[in-house]
């Protein structure tokens, strides 16, 4: 496993309405410690994901990469319309992601979201957390 760090240790990064902006810090510190590679598919604007949400995402993206093992690349796509969508995809040897799991499943159904991990023969893992924004701006 490639350590990464604690998220809570790393909130005073997530600026409210800049969580597009902490997000491709933390990927590009990462890629710059374990030379993985990060395919970043889509990210929102500045100011779309109420705080509450994005501390919820930018969290279960830290914890994600705390669970990449042996990847070649990893894939991250994170929009944001009636609902938050997060999804962190990886190839390599499927490891369970960060200590965190039970805490932020709990938290997104706090939120009214769901957060799931599937693993896929040991070989592929995909981390999601889908929460509702439309209530909440």
């Amino acid at each position: 496993m490639v350590p990464v760090f604690d998220a809570s240790a790393a909130q005073h990064q997530l600026v409210p309405g800049e969580l597009a902006a902490a997000v491709e810090a933390f990927l590009s510190g990462w890629t710059a410690r374990t030379g993985i590679p990060v395919e970043v598919w889509a990210l929102p604007p500045a100011g779309v994901v109420p705080h509450e949400a994005a501390v919820v995402a930018y969290h279960v993206l830290v914890d994600a990469f705390n669970g990449v093992q042996d990847a070649q690349r990893v894939s991250v796509a994170l929009t944001a319309g009636r609902a938050l969508r997060l999804t962190v995809s990886y190839e390599g040897r499927a490891t369970v992601p960060g200590h965190g799991e039970a805490r932020l499943r709990a938290r997104a159904a706090e939120l009214g979201g769901v957060y799931s991990t599937t693993v896929t023969a040991g070989t592929a893992t995909t981390v999601s957390l889908e929460l509702p924004l439309a209530a909440s701006r």
